[in-house]
């Protein structure tokens, strides 16, 4: 395999790495807004207790907090932080092999100069 084609190879590894970052972060902000939304629809719902008496915001918050469906988008939020963490991981990687072929593609370079 030639140097550019070695090179291309690792540029299109980080494009395809980079784009799923990308997917990943529009996932969890989605997510993160999609929490406090829904925060406040829950709490809109638990506005009023059983009885018809309006609860005080904190209690409204705690009932809405307390909510499954408040319960399963924090768990689907986790999953979101998560891949979007392991795919900021994954272009490290690659971030830190690149930056070590590159600095061997030089060595190798200014080796084969001098020694001819």
């Amino acid at each position: 395999m030639s140097f550019d084609d070695l090179l291309e190879f690792k540029l299109e590894k980080l494009r395809e790495i980079g784009l799923k970052h990308a997917e990943a972060k529009r996932q969890l902000a989605i997510m993160e807004h999609g929490r406090k939304i829904l925060l406040a629809k829950l709490m809109k719902e638990k506005q009023l207790n059983k009885t018809g008496k309006e609860l005080p915001v904190n209690a409204q918050e705690r009932e809405a907090r307390s909510d499954e469906r408040y319960q399963n988008h924090i768990t689907t939020l986790g999953i979101a932080i998560e891949e979007e963490a392991k795919w900021a991981w994954e272009k490290k990687i690659v971030d830190i092999q690149f930056e070590q072929w590159k600095t061997k593609m030089i060595n190798d370079t200014v080796q084969a100069k001098h020694y001819g």
